[in-house]
């Protein structure tokens, strides 16, 4: 009789028609389960197999475990690869160690018909919903693991979800599998060892049916979270430009629907705010006066209104204000602002320039007079900067090229002469969040 495990395996990587499938393989009982499924399935799905191993370095047998798996692999004619990841500081290593990993293993998910497998189950899913109680997670925390995802450029599939480790560890004895046991795993330090072990037992043994009625409960959350994405999704185009949220179309929306757009517009950085913050962005951001300049942080973005915009940014600074003699050549800029060069043709801003005058390369200096390609007067870059409606914080880390006391190019906004009489251009490469500054 065909296992439950290899039927539902078949059932959800038949439709996908998948031509390679990469399995995250640690040599525990759940990847070493999925590793056999993968093996006894592979011809008939016609299909490509490789197993890759994330070395984290965090215990002292990851190099035996790595051979482990290595030889395991070989004994099926699986391809196998050893990856290392290095993990900065020690506070939450938890989260650190999954990003590395999931960072590593997409790497190898380079087409849309390759498939990353992983052998999360049952176990690990209440685990996930118990993680997101305690954090106060929203539907799409409380949602758990999902079964398939986009990835990378191909997808995610968890295909042993439906499974208890229990049933895991009846096929491992049936298959007579052989598997590591990782050594952190009894640590009850980790959050999720501490559900494990400590947690979760007490549960059961109070109510033995709560892993089954938890994850009912948990299905139902997630099919009221996927139609949630589904009446929100068609909304984004209406208040989303990129980095940019209009305020004034976020305002046409019910005050649920305003919450729920906004934290979908951040969900695509990964960031995932608190109630309270949600509540600042809305008092001091959406409501703030016209003229007003709030900044709120979250994590690594800062979010600045300018108008009824809502930008989303790296955490970039400004240079001084300061002037100084450039020639042109390439000139990696400070505070992260990228590269920028004097080209005789090709992409930039056009400008006309003397050539036997200095050129000054400037930052936060508007006083001095400009006259854009196409207008009729002179007026104080100030001024120009505040008719093209640029943000204020924008401003200060525009490159400016002066000669003569005079603004004669803006990178990434305009020049002193129209494209087919310019003497140079000024090519400007830089981050996304100064990308669209002309069309602030």
């Amino acid at each position: 009789m065909t296992s439950p495990l290899l039927q539902a395996l078949h059932s959800a990587l038949k439709p996908l028609q998948a031509q390679k499938l990469v399995l995250a393989l640690s040599g525990g009982l759940d990847s070493m389960v999925l590793l056999q499924l993968c093996v006894q399935l592979r011809q008939q799905l016609e299909v490509e197999l490789e197993a890759v191993y994330i070395h984290h370095g965090l215990s002292q047998y990851a190099n035996d475990w790595a051979t482990f798996c290595a030889e395991q692999c070989l004994t099926r004619k699986v391809p196998f690869q050893a990856v290392r990841v290095k993990l900065e500081g020690g506070a939450n290593l938890e989260a650190k160690a999954r990003a590395a990993r999931y960072q590593a293993l997409a790497a190898f998910v380079q087409h849309s018909d390759t498939l990353l497998l992983t052998a999360h189950h049952a176990d690990d899913q209440l685990e996930s919903m118990l993680l997101a109680l305690k954090r106060g997670a929203g539907l799409a925390g409380l949602a758990g693991i999902a079964a398939l995802q986009p990835f990378a450029q191909g997808y995610m599939v968890r295909p042993l979800l439906p499974f208890s480790r229990a049933e895991l560890e009846a096929f491992a004895a049936q298959q007579q599998l052989a598997f590591v046991e990782d050594d952190s795993n009894s640590n009850s330090r980790f959050d999720r060892n501490f559900l494990r072990h400590e947690v979760i037992p007490l549960l059961q043994k109070r109510w033995p049916s709560f892993r089954t009625n938890a994850l009912r409960s948990q299905q139902h959350v997630r099919e009221l979270w996927s139609w949630q994405q589904q009446q929100i999704e068609p909304l984004m185009s209406q208040v989303q430009q990129e980095r940019r949220l209009n305020l004034q179309e976020l305002a046409q929306f019910p005050a649920i629907e305003q919450q729920l757009l906004v934290r979908q517009w951040l969900a695509q950085w990964q960031l995932n705010p608190s109630s309270s913050w949600l509540q600042t962005f809305f008092t001091e951001l959406v409501q703030a006066k016209q003229d007003a300049q709030p900044l709120l942080v979250l994590e690594q973005y800062q979010l600045r209104r300018f108008q009824h915009w809502v930008y989303l940014l790296e955490g970039r600074l400004a240079p001084e204000p300061q002037c100084q003699p450039w020639d042109g050549q390439l000139l990696q800029l400070p505070c992260d602002l990228g590269q920028l060069q004097v080209q005789p043709r090709g992409q930039g801003i056009a400008f006309q320039y003397a050539a036997d005058q200095q050129l000054q390369l400037c930052f936060g200096q508007y006083h001095y007079p400009f006259l854009p390609a196409g207008e009729r007067h002179h007026k104080s870059l100030k001024q120009w900067l505040k008719l093209w409606q640029i943000p204020p914080w924008q401003r200060a880390q525009l490159p400016v090229l002066v000669q003569a006391g005079q603004v004669i190019a803006v990178a990434g906004v305009t020049g002193n002469c129209r494209d087919d009489v310019a003497m140079a251009r000024l090519h400007w490469q830089h981050g996304p969040d100064i990308q669209r500054l002309d069309q602030a």
